[in-house]
């Protein structure tokens, strides 16, 4: 009987901008290697950024994820807000990415409040929800992000253990 590869798993999320990035995304691989999975931050390899511009570092970056992304078997992705009420930009990019691929995302999120009740708004006299901020609409299905993050064929998990005990069976 053949042995079975180890599946590897794309670590998407803002852990990357948290003051102990390293140590951070090293723990979350830990919990996957506990768990008889790979971790693969997008930290993994970029250690010579240092000398390239601006403008060419970002570039390196964003092929660096991509082509992690490509690598990994499934990703699992951190929606917690961040810098505001929502998902990091980033990380909503990646999710759409992988699963533009055909790979399985499993989202989570330390939030579990609708996203609704951390958005300022208001109602109008037909019930409509409204930004207070900008005056855009809000939509309210009681989920803890936007529905194209939150509404996919795999339930948001309540923490990074929980879409990596998941992401395991899955495996």
């Amino acid at each position: 009987m053949a042995e079975q590869r180890q599946r590897s798993v794309y670590l998407a999320g803002p852990a990357i901008f948290h003051p102990a990035a390293t140590v951070l995304l090293d723990y979350l691989k830990e919990v996957c290697t506990k768990h008889g999975l790979i971790g693969i931050s997008p930290v993994d390899g970029l250690a010579e950024l240092g000398t390239l511009e601006a403008d060419k570092r970002a570039a390196f970056i964003r092929q660096s994820n991509i082509d992690k992304i490509r690598a990994a078997d499934m990703v699992i992705v951190c929606i917690s807000p961040f810098r505001g009420p929502g998902a990091d930009a980033g990380s909503a990019w990646e999710m759409g990415y992988a699963e533009a691929l055909g790979k399985p995302v499993i989202a989570w999120s330390e939030e579990i409040q609708p996203y609704l009740s951390r958005v300022p708004h208001d109602r109008d006299e037909d019930g409509r929800i409204f930004c207070l901020q900008h005056g855009m609409q809000v939509e309210d299905f009681g989920l803890v992000d936007n529905l194209m993050l939150a509404a996919g064929p795999i339930p948001v998990q309540p923490d990074f253990e929980s879409a990596v005990r998941l992401a395991a069976q899955q495996a």
